[in-house]
């Protein structure tokens, strides 16, 4: 069974962009050369310069030893696992990595026999267990000892604030939590631009479409705001509504429509939109994906499916009654509402990427007939591609 490696970037407590993080199934045999495969891609990707890399010390062991790194020792956190910890040879090893000044990360706050405290950079929490393990004053006095605190799958805004204001340092998002809907207020600022949607998805003709940018004022200035960007080489005057949607094309509306609901801010808010990075990371792997393996799927309704999968978390309502209000094709509400189709056992994928489940990614990627190396080549794209759309780069 190869070996599969899922990238996911880590953030500030500001949400700023701050490095990426490879994790593996520990319980599959890593070979030499993976590390250099991985880090290779990674910084072959715009944008990766001078960020902090995260790997875990069993993929790092796998390595020709002493370590060879394609980039300053002090820019790799090596987490060490209590399999590596409990080879006979890696006490050994760590302290070299330490003598080259590259920063180490335990689990949890104790230091494992054979470690001083002055040695540990860092220390690694479960998003799922955090909450109960250790005590605020524990955290604090790690804090205080100058170690940094990394939680790994956060899977809600409310879990990252109380992180954040524990003392946690760096932080990587998982699965997102699903809303709970009879205690929301529904979210109605969107379905203008669901009934855009609708209207390119069906076709419709540009004067339609035309009427309704010309009911809703903030989303015509945001038409006219892009397409005056996008034409700006050509030096068009853009004069109505109608030609901007010509200047900017069917395809390039659809795209900017699905990523622009999550772009609506509450004024004053110009914090870094993790739901929009998810939207656009999830768009872009779909499309991706769509175009690998035994079968092949429309790389338009692989997009849409990546974008609206998480509508439900951005508007507060269930994705089956948001769906009632715009017409989309066949597949693509198959794919959504019922996981059915290529289209759905990609959208699977991707979950299963989230959630760190490596045998569903295992039998995922088998049955889809996609190499783990194309997974992880894409995964690091729509990341960084996400990261830019939503303004985090």
């Amino acid at each position: 069974m190869p070996a599969i490696g899922l990238w996911y970037p880590v953030y500030d407590r500001r949400l700023a962009w701050v490095g990426v993080s490879l994790e593996t199934d520990t319980s599959i045999f890593v070979p030499q050369d993976f590390f250099d495969q991985m880090s290779s891609e990674a910084l072959a990707v715009d944008g990766v310069d001078s960020k902090l890399f995260f790997v875990g010390a069993d993929v790092l062991g796998a390595c020709k030893q002493p370590l060879k790194l394609p980039f300053s020792p002090s820019r790799l956190v090596a987490v060490l696992s209590e399999n590596f910890l409990s080879a006979e040879a890696s006490m050994a090893v760590f302290r070299a990595w330490h003598g080259k000044n590259v920063r180490l990360a335990v689990t949890g706050l104790a230091v494992p026999a054979g470690l001083s405290r002055d040695m540990v950079a860092m220390h690694v929490f479960d998003a799922a267990t955090v909450r109960d393990s250790p005590s605020e004053k524990a955290l604090l006095d790690a804090g205080h000892s100058g170690a940094k605190l990394f939680v790994q799958g956060i899977g809600s805004m409310e879990l990252f604030e109380w992180c954040a204001e524990t003392g946690f340092n760096y932080f990587t998002f998982g699965g997102l939590d699903s809303p709970e809907y009879a205690d929301q207020s529904k979210d109605a600022s969107r379905l203008p631009l669901m009934h855009l949607l609708s209207l390119v998805a069906a076709d419709a003709d540009t004067a339609t479409m035309e009427e309704v940018f010309k009911l809703d004022p903030k989303l015509a200035f945001e038409l006219l705001r892009l397409v005056n960007s996008a034409s700006l080489g050509a030096r068009k005057e853009i004069t109505s509504f109608s030609q901007a949607i010509m200047v900017l094309g069917r395809r390039q509306l659809q795209r900017w429509l699905q990523l622009l609901m999550f772009s609506l801010r509450k004024a004053g808010d110009d914090s870094p939109n993790i739901l929009m990075q998810r939207a656009a990371e999830r768009g872009r792997m779909m499309e991706l994906l769509s175009q690998e393996g035994n079968e092949k799927a429309d790389r338009e309704q692989a997009f849409m499916v990546g974008v609206f999968s998480v509508l439900d978390i951005l508007m507060k309502t269930p994705l089956a009654e948001l769906l009632e209000s715009v017409s989309l094709p066949q597949p693509v509400e198959q794919a959504l509402l019922k996981r059915e189709g290529r289209l759905g056992v990609l959208l699977d994928l991707i979950c299963a990427t989230e959630q760190r489940d490596f045998a569903g990614v295992q039998r995922l990627l088998s049955n889809l007939g996609i190499a783990p190396d194309i997974l992880s080549r894409f995964q690091l794209d729509a990341i960084f591609w996400a990261l830019k759309v939503a303004g985090s780069k």
